[in-house]
């Protein structure tokens, strides 16, 4: 049983609520949704009782709470304490960046708190959720992620710090080889898309800030569905349809040539670029990585518009 897992079983029996729980653990409900049922299917038991609404845990494992806090706790400690003297050892800090930054704005930021010699840098990429979990389970020591332009950390008692590094744009791209075709479709009042899960940060942005500011009188035709930007990049390519991906990500196709970017007929929005971390949980490394960060303005890719 991996610790998360105790983890979100806890934040329900300590919320008493779904959409509570998934607040804490830093998941959309329905990524926390996922999760539950994987944790479900590894233990062969049925953890909530779904016939009643909403689901709630089932007595036999509300029962079990002494034993699930004394078994998350012992394990938080044990990691903690076998990482922190790995870290301090090795002055080693460890990363977690959102895909798309990861590939585009992550290797510009990497290079500058590299400089100082006595530090080594883990970057691991995943989604914007497992970012934050990442963090709030101490597997990382500070996140680089995407904001909404106009978001609010959502963190109770000032648990996170954040430092704005930048900002970016999702922009409407598509191969410039299929420019002409797709103009002439979009003017007939249809557009073929490479979209997102909406469970996933671009997903949400794209359906609350992007599509319903689209012509009314324009059909988008979802032709595929990808969590991973560099998968959207290499499916535009490919000529699939028009598809929203953060400017910094298709700069050097945009300056090639092979993309272009349709803002003149789409919609786009602003991103904000965000380093987050624990407020507590700080050593000597982290802390020098920190101000070093706090001092890094990323190149602006905004676009007039």
């Amino acid at each position: 049983m991996r610790l998360e897992w105790l983890e979100d079983i806890l934040a329900v029996l300590e919320t008493g609520s779904f959409i509570r729980a998934a607040e804490k653990r830093y998941l959309t409900q329905p990524a926390f949704s996922r999760r539950i049922k994987t944790i479900e299917n590894y233990v062969g038991v049925e953890l909530f009782d779904r016939s009643r609404k909403p689901a709630q845990l089932k007595k036999s494992i509300i029962d079990q709470k002494p034993n699930i806090q004394e078994l998350v706790t012992g394990l938080r400690n044990l990691l903690h304490e076998l990482k922190r003297q790995d870290r301090e050892t090795h002055k080693l800090i460890v990363i977690s960046s959102q895909h798309a930054i990861t590939t585009s704005i992550a290797p510009e930021i990497v290079k500058k708190l590299s400089t100082n010699s006595e530090i080594s840098i883990r970057l691991r990429s995943f989604n914007r959720d497992e970012c934050f979990a990442s963090l709030i389970s101490k597997q990382a020591d500070l996140l680089l992620v995407y904001q909404f332009a106009d978001e609010e950390l959502y963190s109770p008692q000032g648990f996170l710090e954040l430092r704005e590094l930048g900002t970016d744009r999702l922009i409407p791209v598509c191969a410039t080889a299929e420019l002409q075709r797709l103009k002439k479709e979009f003017n007939r009042g249809k557009l073929d898309a490479v979209v997102y899960p909406a469970d996933v940060f671009f997903g949400q942005l794209l359906n609350q800030e992007v599509l319903p500011r689209i012509n009314a009188t324009v059909s988008v035709h979802k032709k595929v569905e990808t969590a991973l930007t560099p998968a959207a990049l290499k499916l535009v390519l490919a000529g699939v349809g028009v598809a929203w991906l953060p400017q910094s990500l298709v700069a050097t196709e945009l300056s090639i040539g092979s993309l272009t970017e349709l803002s003149d007929m789409l919609p786009g929005c602003k991103l904000s670029i965000a380093a987050i971390r624990i407020n507590d949980d700080n050593s000597p490394a982290k802390e020098l990585v920190w101000q070093a960060i706090s001092s890094i303005s990323v190149h602006n890719t905004e676009t007039e518009t």
